[in-house]
C-alpha cells in the first residue's frame, strides 16, 4: 500500500513526504526527514530501537532502496548531491560512487542523502490523483489503528540533539527552537514520558560515545568533538562518570574482545 501510494504523487516532493508521514506503517526503525537547505534538500534517516553501527547492510539497502525507487518513479537517472552513512567502511567503495553517482562518505555523524531544491519537483511517471486520495484514507486509518501518527517528544528531541552535538549548540532553546515548541512546553512532553531535557542528552551522549568507540576510525578527539565538548579532558570525565571507566580503556577492551 506505502509503494502505491507514493507512487500516485504528483512529484518527487510529495511522494517523500507521503512516505515520511506514513513508513512507519510497514516498518517501526526507520524515520525519516526532510530539512530544505541553501545547497538543497536533505533526507535525514534515523534507525530507531537497534544500535546503526551494527546495521550496515539494513542502512546501507535503505539508502539505495530510496534513490532507485525515486529513479523508476520519475524515469530519470537521478543523483544525489552527497551520501553519508554512520557506520565505517573500508576498502574500494568504487561500486558505491558508481550507484549513487556522488561522492559517498562513511563514518559521518548522521546518515544523510542530499539532493538538489530541482529534483523535489521532478514529476513521477505513475502520478495519480484519485488513487493517491483513496490510498491516504487507508494510510490514515491504518496509522491510527497501529498508533504511528505521533512520534515521542523524547525521539524528536533526540533527533535534534544528534544533529547538534557536533556545532556545540545543544541548548533547551535551540532544540525547543527547532521542535516549534516553548522551552516549558518541551519540558512538560519530556516530563509526561518519565525524563527530563539534560537526561536525555547525557543518555544519547553515552551510547553515541560506545558507538564511536566501537569503530576504529575515531580519535578520543574526534568522538569529543563530535559529542559537542570542549576538549577530550571534558569528554573523558564525563564518560568516567557515566561508566567507571575511561574511554581509552573501553576503546582497547572493545578492539581487544
Amino acid at each position: 500500500m506505502i509503494y502505491y501510494l507514493t507512487s500516485s504523487a504528483r512529484n518527487l516532493a510529495e511522494a517523500w513526504l507521503l512516505l515520511m508521514r506514513y513508513s512507519r506503517i510497514v516498518d517501526e526503525s526507520v524515520r525519516l526527514k526532510l530539512v530544505r537547505q541553501h545547497e538543497g534538500v536533505v533526507v535525514n534517516f534515523s534507525f530507531i530501537g537497534f544500535p546503526r553501527h551494527r546495521a550496515r547492510q539494513f542502512v546501507e539497502f535503505w539508502i539505495g532502496l530510496f534513490v532507485k525507487a525515486a529513479r523508476e518513479a520519475a524515469g530519470r537517472h537521478i543523483r544525489p548531491i552527497r551520501v553519508a552513512c554512520e557506520h565505517g567502511r573500508s576498502g574500494d567503495l568504487r561500486e558505491f560512487v558508481r550507484f549513487f553517482g556522488c561522492p559517498v562518505t562513511f563514518g559521518a555523524p548522521l546518515i544523510q542523502l542530499v539532493f538538489s531544491n530541482e529534483t523535489l519537483d521532478l514529476p513521477l511517471l505513475t502520478a495519480d490523483p484519485q488513487l493517491l486520495q483513496i490510498l491516504r484514507s487507508y494510510c490514515d486509518e491504518a496509522a491510527n489503528v497501529r498508533g504511528t501518527t505521533a512520534d515521542t517528544i523524547r525521539a524528536a528531541v533526540e533527533y535534534e540533539v544528534q544533529r547538534l552535538l557536533p556545532h556545540g549548540q545543544v541548548k533547551a532553546e535551540t532544540v525547543a527552537n527547532e521542535l516549534a515548541l516553548s522551552v516549558r512546553t518541551m519540558a512538560r512532553k519530556l516530563s509526561e514520558e518519565g525524563t527530563t531535557f539534560a537526561e536525555t542528552v547525557r543518555q544519547l551522549r553515552h551510547h553515541l560515545a560506545l558507538k564511536y568507540l566501537s569503530q576504529p576510525g575515531y580519535s578520543l578527539a574526534q568522538i569529543a568533538c563530535l559529542l559537542g565538548y570542549e576538549s577530550p579532558t571534558s569528554f573523558h570525565h564525563a564518560f568516567k562518570r557515566w561508566t567507571g571507566r575511561s574511554p581509552s580503556t573501553v576503546k582497547r577492551h572493545l578492539f581487544m574482545g
